[in-house]
């Protein structure tokens, strides 16, 4: 992808010394344990990973899981670019599925976890999508149908009980150790944005610009700021970039032009940039992230969609928004994604301090926190009917492999899944002795309803009568109406 990403692979290669907690945890990967890591945000995770690879040269394959194609795209071009053997699995790409390393959405996995098949390392990237109301069921079944000789790795910045993986994967029968890292990188403080002195010029229009001013003049820069969407990163970078004087502009190489294209490049020229999963991997990993570590930006906007997967911190970090759309419907940002947004704020070695700006009624530092996890509470019935087919294949019962997985789930409260009698009663399974009356019984076609009292009684059967045998009651008029109601309670005085 050029020379950018050339030094980009190039500086990524160089020797890192991981801190004591992460080799606590290469540590524990190397004695064939599972691995649940609570760490913040930019403390280096995935650095735990990648030295277990030994630089991805590890023979053995591992499948590192992502919660969106976009991540899983920027993992794929940016373990290439270090000359790594990779492959990638999301919804509409698979390639070199038998790479040493695979990226992957995670719902990709779980038909090959269905059947025991399982790589030597699963890492679950952002473990706490196990509480997602909608995809959290699969990733709680990649981890309860892990095969024995997978491990697991568990990376999250926002889990308060991590502790409680630790406990569910050791009831599961597995060897499980917790690795937390509580002390952020770089401390955070709180700045109100109303607090700022700086006497903005006239000219400047705007809050946002005249804030940007303000904190630039207060040495709150470089900034980082969210937005709800693509869009809107665009248009509010674009507003900034009019609006604020650029005493020093950048000067792009013309490989850095031609990859950004001109739009980008005339705001970049002023030293600000937005960030989102729409612009190519060289875009963001090529030109915007390495200037923006390098310190050369001011501002940067992006999406609040991709804030785990932004590669990079800024000295400051404030919310254009409190929602975002997620699933095509808005919705409020939650505690845990506004951690891992403030936690973007400070960068290590570099910022004694990372600063929070934020207004009188926007949201506040203290408003980010971890997530206390639980399952979603609902049964993946199609991956259990796939199981409980394999298992009749494979001549076990179905329905006690059903109650086997259901007792695997993430909780201790027991699931009913409607087959625990059919267990008691092989015999008669549904209660009825033979295929014979349970056929009968289906060719019936009892319905009921219930009733007012509460009661289940059968639905009348409806009979056609001429017209003239039905008594059609007009409706009352409302002034007759009340002359009735009135003439039943003066006779109800007497």
């Amino acid at each position: 992808m050029g020379d950018q990403l050339d030094k980009l692979s190039s500086l990524q290669q160089q020797v890192t010394v991981p801190d004591l907690w992460q080799q606590e945890a290469i540590t524990a990967l190397r004695q064939a344990r599972d691995v649940v890591v609570q760490a913040p945000t930019g403390a280096g995770k995935t650095l735990i990973f990648e030295l277990w690879s030994n630089q991805g040269k590890n023979r053995s394959q591992a499948i590192y899981t992502v919660p969106t194609r976009a991540l899983a795209n920027d993992k794929l071009a940016e373990w290439r670019a270090r000359g790594w053997d990779v492959g990638i699995a999301t919804g509409d790409l698979a390639e070199k599925l038998d790479a040493p390393i695979l990226v992957a959405t995670l719902e990709t996995q779980k038909n090959r976890l269905i059947k025991g098949d399982g790589p030597a390392l699963l890492v679950v990237d952002e473990y706490q999508m196990l509480a997602d109301p909608e995809r959290g069921l699969n990733y709680e079944l990649a981890i309860a149908l892990a095969p024995r000789q997978t491990q697991l790795l568990l990376l999250s910045g926002s889990v308060a009980n991590p502790q409680d993986l630790v406990k569910w994967l050791t009831r599961l029968g597995r060897k499980a150790v917790l690795i937390r890292h509580d002390e952020r990188p770089v401390p955070l403080e709180e700045v109100q944005a109303n607090s700022l002195n700086y006497h903005v010029p006239a000219e400047i229009k705007g809050y946002w610009p005249r804030l940007v001013a303000k904190a630039l003049a207060e040495n709150l820069g470089p900034i980082l700021i969210f937005a709800p969407r693509r869009q809107g990163a665009e248009a509010l970078a674009a507003e900034i970039g009019r609006a604020l004087p650029t005493p020093h502009p950048l000067t792009l190489t013309q490989e850095q032009k031609q990859l950004v294209g001109e739009p980008l490049a005339k705001m970049l020229k002023s030293r600000i940039a937005y960030h989102h999963s729409g612009l190519s991997y060289a875009t963001r990993a090529g030109v915007i992230e390495p200037l923006a570590k390098a310190g050369q930006l001011r501002v940067v906007v992006a999406t609040m969609g991709l804030a785990a997967g932004i590669n990079f911190s800024l000295r400051s970090v404030a919310l254009a928004a409190e929602s975002y759309r997620r699933e095509n419907i808005e919705q409020p940002l939650r505690p845990d994604e506004i951690l891992q947004m403030f936690g973007r704020a400070g960068r290590r070695g570099i910022d004694e301090m990372g600063f929070v700006l934020v207004s009188a009624n926007g949201v506040r530092l203290r408003e980010g926190y971890p997530a206390h996890l639980s399952r979603s509470g609902l049964v993946d019935w199609s991956a259990l009917l796939g199981i409980m087919g394999a298992a009749a294949e494979q001549g076990r019962d179905p329905f006690t492999e059903a109650v086997h997985i259901q007792q695997r789930l993430f909780t201790t409260k027991p699931i009913f899944l409607g087959v625990e009698e059919s267990l008691k009663n092989p015999d008669t399974p549904c209660g009825l002795k033979t295929d014979s009356e349970r056929a009968r019984y289906v060719r019936k076609r009892i319905r009921e309803m219930l009733n007012s009292r509460g009661q289940w009684e059968r639905t009348p059967t409806f009979v056609e009568k001429p017209l003239r045998e039905i008594q059609v009651m007009e409706p009352i008029p409302e002034p007759a109406l009340n002359l009735l109601k009135l003439q039943k309670r003066d006779s109800g005085r007497e």
